[in-house]
């Protein structure tokens, strides 16, 4: 298996996972690629939909239909920003306890891996991931942030 499906398949089971605990918890409407969302408009507030488009890699037209989802669900809201033309997608409360709730749950599982492979192992893990995150993102035109 390749490392590039080995992250997808990683990347994709643990979102499931996240997303099983928050549809258990009542966070109901949500589906895997709403979830991906919350992260980086939590991360970069008053982000704008085009500018959260770019950054996930979908479509402006995705996007907004994704956010017009999320903002039904009373998940988020939108407003004025520091971008005259574009509203900036804020978190509500309803988003703010679904971060919460999402954050305990990955700091959960951290732990149960922690337990399973040693601490040790676990933060090597993780600065290779970083390490790998950050030599291809310094090879690709639309670098990310962390």
């Amino acid at each position: 298996m390749s490392i590039c499906f080995l992250s997808l398949e990683t990347s994709k089971i643990f979102n499931q996972l996240i997303l099983d605990e928050l549809t258990a918890q009542g966070f109901e409407g949500l589906s895997g690629a709403l979830i991906v969302l919350f992260p980086y408009i939590d991360e970069y507030q008053g982000i704008t939909a085009t500018a959260l488009a770019s950054k996930i890699g979908y479509t402006r037209q995705a996007m907004h239909k994704n956010l017009l989802k999320l903002e039904t669900l009373h998940y988020i809201t939108f407003e004025s920003g520091t971008n005259k033309k574009e509203k900036a997608v804020v978190l509500t409360q309803k988003g703010i306890d679904l971060m919460q709730s999402a954050t305990t749950f990955i700091e959960k599982t951290q732990q149960e891996l922690s337990n399973l492979l040693g601490e040790k192992t676990l933060q090597e893990y993780m600065e290779c991931q970083y390490q790998i995150f950050t030599y291809l993102n310094e090879k690709s035109p639309g670098r990310m942030t962390l």
